[in-house]
């Protein structure tokens, strides 16, 4: 048995979090002992922590000194807990996290392996000095764990590490999790028998998530007489501007924003089309978790991880970024097919094997090694 910890500002909400639970939940499964230690305990997500795994909340402090004041009191305080705790692993998942979590594992002398997990492609990093000091700091972790083959260029060419230090990892998705949560209740009059089809789309509303493109392909599917309704699920900075543009595009009848829900996927499933408007992402787990509820979908091509995802699941539409009257093409032929009643997806026979997955993670925890390519 292993200790493993594993290193989050936060369980706010979002894919990165998410991901971690279930590892969390896999490791303790598989025999290990395991805990999240959080810059600080709070969060939407906390209560989807699995039996068995330990919350250990650091209390980061110095907030009145902004993000350089919480992340000084969570470098200390991770030193502060490692030292104590001597985990055997520590990992760590998001770039600002990332580089806390080397700084940390400095300073308490380097007693554990440390591996970490780039959440998302480097396509959209600006800041100079946030790309010196993951050149200088990861090259210091045993391992970097990237989502995709693209993410994995993008460490060695922009970041400096050498090939043999950043492992292929695609993320696991629990199913079994996925199905039990969208068979609960979910109490709206849209999802009613007989009610007009629903377009889901689904994550923090900013301007990664594009989805003022979204809603512009769905006033112009209104403007076509298409009989539809959209709802985008998810809280952010963007949302009295979302919400201007529904009213300019007068649909505001027909879209709903919700706000954010620790269970999606009671929406998604009862949905008729998924559609990921993203401009960019590292692995986004909600497309295979759509493919699991049965849902066909449209994403927009943010880079070749896309055309890969295309060519594995043949109802991922995938459109030009910019063009929402592709987009509207491509939700519309869906519909279609959905209103036909045919097979759109399989929901039992994805490639993301939770085990297999998990074996990758130890073994990049555990075991010197040359580097690999997701799953074999």
């Amino acid at each position: 048995m292993k200790h493993i910890a594993l290193f989050l500002p936060d369980l706010q909400g979002g894919g990165a979090e998410r991901v971690m639970l279930t590892l969390a939940k896999g490791f303790v499964e598989e025999g290990h002992r395991v805990d999240v230690v959080l810059a600080r305990a709070e969060g939407a997500l906390l209560p989807l922590v699995a039996d068995g795994v330990r919350v250990v909340g650091l209390r980061a402090g110095l907030r009145r000194w902004g993000l350089a004041g919480l992340a000084l009191s969570a470098t200390v305080r991770l030193a502060g807990y490692l030292r104590r705790e001597k985990p055997d692993v520590l990992l760590s998942t998001l770039t600002g996290a990332n580089l806390v979590a080397v700084i940390a594992w400095r300073l308490a002398g380097r007693s554990a392996r440390l591996v970490l997990r780039e959440a998302v492609t480097l396509r959209n990093l600006k800041s100079t000095w946030r790309l010196r000091l993951m050149r200088w700091l990861y090259r210091q972790a045993d391992a970097v764990v990237a989502l995709t083959e693209v993410m994995r260029q993008e460490l060695i060419s922009r970041v400096g590490l050498s090939a043999s230090k950043v492992v292929c990892i695609p993320n696991p998705v629990d199913v079994d999790f996925v199905q039990s949560q969208a068979a609960m209740e979910l109490d709206h009059p849209w999802f009613a028998p007989g009610s007009s089809p629903v377009i889901m789309g689904i994550g923090r509303l900013s301007q990664q998530k594009n989805f003022g493109m979204l809603i512009r392909a769905f006033a112009e599917l209104r403007s076509r007489g298409v009989m539809a309704r959209l709802v985008i699920l998810g809280e952010g900075p963007l949302r009295n501007e979302l919400e201007d543009l529904i009213r300019e595009l007068r649909i505001e009848n027909d879209v709903l924003l919700p706000g954010f829900d620790v269970n999606p996927y009671r929406w998604l499933a009862r949905s008729q089309v998924f559609v990921l408007s993203s401009l960019w992402e590292g692995y986004p787990n909600v497309i295979l978790e759509a493919l699991a509820l049965g849902k066909g979908i449209v994403i927009v091509s943010y880079d070749l991880s896309v055309e890969l995802l295309s060519l594995e699941k043949k109802l991922i539409k995938k459109i030009s970024a910019g063009d929402w009257s592709e987009m509207a093409d491509a939700i519309h032929e869906i519909l279609c097919l959905s209103t036909e009643n045919q097979q759109l997806t399989t929901s039992t026979n994805l490639s993301i094997n939770i085990k297999a997955i998990l074996k990758r993670y130890l073994d990049s925890m555990f075991i010197e090694h040359r580097g690999f390519k997701g799953l074999s």
